[in-house]
């Protein structure tokens, strides 16, 4: 006997309506929001340096913290949403936001700054999970994909916004300002999220609460799909692992390293590029509308790179556009090393293409590990890639502090950090060679 249809079915089977658009807009909202607060440390670090007697290293500790927090925040904060609900917690996360983004603009020591970065990385880590986990369950079939690619672009909305932010506001009016900023389009996104956001169908479902069907049918009628007369006799669980997850292979342990190796060591200058690129600017004399400006060309050039790598990868291969942004990579880091000081054009330029090559290589990178592992095994290889990567993004920030606190030339600082990037493009490389031997799970070249 075959199952009832379920309210879940209804909504990955059905066209699309206005309410889910809308859903998925106000997350791209805050997913631009969350772009928008990774970023502002690095915006202010010029001038809070110099108000707040820091020292380079000091800062680039504080720098660090965020994505402690946005590692701590996806592995033990994001959970909560299965048990409070996705809209609960976000509507938390986002109000955090706000109140951590405005005690921020009133700090005025390293200690109390650290603190607050590392609060809002917990925030973020947790907010990125729910987003996506949103949108996955408010999409239907055909569209799912397509608007979690937009969602992540909104991330780079979010930079670019912040680039724009920083050149209007911080030379007038200081450096909180951009945190007020900040604090506002996170405010915004909660007072729409507020009145729009919904826990998806399928959550009420999986916790089978005594309103259950009376609110899935509200929901329903909301987005203008037939009402369900009652729910299944087994609910749908989510949030656990299926008992038919497998380990990673003892085959496959060597290329998962590779990639892991990858993932870290890319994530290392990837990291220290986006704490430190206004710095990196401003020691060549650029000034704070000049920055601004950088930054809005750098994440733009982010979102080409994205729909660029994902339309190019399955005709190039994977590990062939990863190779080659990678290099590339390296290359545009020495070419922001190597353009004369004051030379703000030709400084906007290299920034861009370092922006375009980052988010390129990262995106290659993510599509070299799906298509590494098989179905069994994807999952858990690409989130111990990424748990990898997590871990490079701190020390690059970090490690940028110091090199750059130690009186290093900007040159020789842009050449260590591209330099890094050999490293990643031979693992991919061997991942492949690997990937050859390994049928008939193959990798495209």
């Amino acid at each position: 006997m075959s199952q009832p249809i379920t309210p879940n079915d209804i909504v990955k089977q059905s066209p699309m309506g206005w309410y889910q658009y809308a859903i998925v807009a106000i997350c791209m909202l805050a997913y631009a929001a969350d772009g928008l607060d990774v970023v502002t440390l690095s915006y202010a670090a010029p001038v809070m340096i110099k108000e707040l007697h820091l020292s380079i290293q000091e800062f680039g500790l504080a720098s660090s913290a965020t994505p402690v927090g946005v590692a701590i925040g996806s592995i033990f904060v994001a959970p909560l949403a299965d048990r409070v609900g996705r809209r609960a917690l976000t509507l938390t996360l986002l109000g955090s936001l706000v109140l951590l983004l405005l005690i921020t603009a009133t700090n005025g020591t390293i200690t109390t700054l650290m603190i607050l970065r590392l609060l809002t990385g917990v925030c973020l880590g947790a907010l990125v999970v729910c987003l996506n986990v949103t949108v996955t369950e408010f999409s239907n079939e055909k569209r799912s994909n397509l608007l979690i690619g937009i969602l992540h672009s909104g991330y780079a909305f979010g930079g670019m916004l912040c680039g724009a932010m920083a050149g209007l506001l911080i030379e007038p009016y200081g450096w909180r300002s951009i945190f007020l900023g900040a604090a506002a389009l996170n405010l915004t996104a909660f007072l729409l999220g507020l009145l729009i956001l919904a826990d998806s169908p399928a959550f009420l479902m999986a916790r089978r609460r005594p309103d259950a069907l009376a609110r899935i049918n509200a929901l329903m009628r909301r987005m203008r799909k037939p009402e369900v007369a009652a729910l299944p006799d087994v609910p749908v669980v989510i949030g656990k692992r299926r008992a038919s997850l497998t380990i990673i292979p003892r085959s496959l342990w060597i290329g998962t390293a590779l990639l892991c190796l990858a993932g870290f060591v890319f994530t290392i200058s990837g990291g220290f590029m986006a704490g430190w690129r206004p710095q990196v600017l401003s020691m060549a004399g650029m000034n704070m509308q000049w920055n601004g400006v950088a930054g809005v060309t750098t994440y733009g050039a982010g979102i080409i790179a994205q729909l660029m790598v994902g339309a190019l990868s399955r005709r190039v291969g994977e590990v062939r556009i990863a190779a080659i942004f990678l290099l590339a990579m390296a290359a545009s880091f020495t070419l922001l090393g190597a353009v004369p000081d004051g030379a703000n054009w030709a400084l906007v330029g290299a920034s861009t293409l370092c922006g375009f090559f980052n988010v390129g290589a990262y995106t290659a990178l993510i599509l070299v590990t799906l298509n590494y592992h098989g179905v069994a095994t994807r999952n858990v290889g690409l989130g111990i890639m990424l748990g990898c990567s997590r871990i490079g993004g701190i020390i690059g920030p970090l490690l940028g502090g110091y090199v750059i606190g130690a009186g290093i030339g900007r040159f020789s600082v842009m050449l260590l950090f591209g330099g890094l990037m050999i490293v990643p493009a031979a693992a991919a490389v061997l991942v492949r060679m690997r990937a050859v031997r390994q049928q008939p799970e193959p990798i495209p070249a």
